[in-house]
């Protein structure tokens, strides 16, 4: 009995310490993340941002997505008031026909929207070719730059406006622009 009593206090003691040793290292484990998180520098902030951002899609003025017909970039974008409480953004695009086959490709499947990440606004925008011939049957190998044009209403919060490219003819898997600098362009 005597035996039996020293093996059970002798488990119980060495069970607490094991629960005692885990529960500091636990403790242990996640305070240093919280010190990581709170000590990066502006620089390392806005190269996490960038990831962050890469990661869902976002694209910036020169950056391009390609897929099987279409080399897209976004150029610039521009914001102008019309009146009261509307105004217009215009974009420049670049489209490349990518084909390899010497295929001509038309760009009438295109499908150009902004939308708004705050308000949840989305926007339909009309293309304005420069060439009409190129814009319908562009050569491979050739690009053409051309602008959308999109009739906004409310004029607030432009820095959340993203462009949105699509066809279905050649879908983009979720790639959009973000249309940075549009209030500083204000008339």
């Amino acid at each position: 009995m005597k035996s039996f009593l020293k093996v059970t206090c002798a488990a119980f003691i060495l069970t607490s310490l094991m629960t005692a040793c885990s529960e500091e290292k636990e403790t242990a484990q996640v305070e240093p993340s919280k010190e990581v998180e709170n000590t990066l520098s502006p620089e390392e902030q806005q190269q996490q941002l960038e990831i962050e951002e890469l990661e869902k899609g976002i694209l910036f003025y020169g950056e391009n997505v390609k897929g099987g017909d279409y080399g897209v970039s976004v150029l610039d974008g521009t914001y102008e008031k019309t009146n009261e409480g509307s105004g217009t953004i215009k974009a420049q695009v670049e489209v490349k026909n990518v084909h390899d086959d010497g295929t001509g490709v038309t760009l009438l499947p295109l499908e150009f929207w902004i939308e708004n990440e705050k308000t949840n606004q989305k926007f339909i925008g009309k293309a304005l070719p420069n060439d009409a011939q190129k814009f319908t049957n562009l050569p491979q190998g050739h690009s053409v730059v051309f602008d959308v044009s999109f009739s906004i209403k409310a004029t607030e919060e432009l820095e959340n406006f993203y462009l949105y490219i699509d066809s279905k003819n050649d879908p983009f898997a979720n790639a959009h622009w973000k249309l940075d600098n549009l209030d500083s362009s204000q008339s």
